[in-house]
């Protein structure tokens, strides 16, 4: 792969050596290459291993929306949901059978709908880190509390255990009344960010993140 992308990137690197006057300029351009390529491999291994285990945003409503009418109504059905979530009865069969298939949903002799130990696990560790997502975005990074929704919304399926006990963890410091985290919360309000260049940047790739999305 390393031998692919070296073939492909050698008519830009030789311009490249020729054109700039440092070898450090050329090293560093070098070594950016072989990182891409390492971190493709690497993130190629994580997806991979994502797509096992994880459930799609859809599935994780699906047992949301068991869960919530479980506790509203005393019952679910496929009828129910497919009201719930403003979708297909036809689109809920399918994506029922695949949950019940992992184990997160079972299904009653009245065909009435439950969440599964499994599934009711799930489904407070979504609601958990929802909660705490939502919060981060609200009190950290000072978003509205419909975009805080939305956004929290976007990524509580998403985040690991112990990546959500750890902001659990933060988000209980952070609004403490300790003294120094008062300090803090009031230098991150009044800080406003400078950007460094693109290529000095340990974000940014291309061009600036700032630049790129101003309207």
């Amino acid at each position: 792969m390393i031998k692919l992308l070296f073939i492909r990137k050698k008519y830009d690197l030789t311009k490249a050596a020729a054109d700039i006057d440092s070898l450090n300029e050329y090293m560093y351009i070098l070594l950016n290459i072989l990182n891409k390529c390492y971190m493709g491999i690497i993130m190629k291994d994580v997806w991979k291993k994502f797509e096992e285990t994880a459930l799609s945003h859809s599935s994780t409503h699906h047992l949301l929306a068991i869960n919530n009418l479980m506790k509203e109504n005393g019952y679910s059905r496929a009828v129910d949901i497919a009201r719930y979530l403003n979708i297909s009865r036809a689109s809920v069969s399918i994506t029922v059978t695949k949950l019940k298939d992992k184990g997160f949903v079972e299904e009653g002799k009245n065909r009435f709908l439950h969440l599964s130990d499994k599934g009711k696990e799930l489904v407070n560790s979504v609601l958990s880190k929802r909660r705490v997502v939502e919060q981060f975005f609200r009190e950290v990074l000072d978003l509205s509390n419909i975009e805080a929704e939305i956004e929290a919304c976007k990524v509580e399926h998403l985040l690991s255990e112990p990546t959500g006990k750890k902001l659990i963890s933060f988000m209980g410091y952070y609004l403490s009344e300790q003294s120094e985290v008062y300090k803090f919360r009031q230098g991150l309000k009044n800080f406003n960010y400078q950007c460094a260049s693109t290529k000095d940047c340990d974000v940014c790739e291309l061009e600036c993140f700032f630049n790129s999305n101003r309207h």
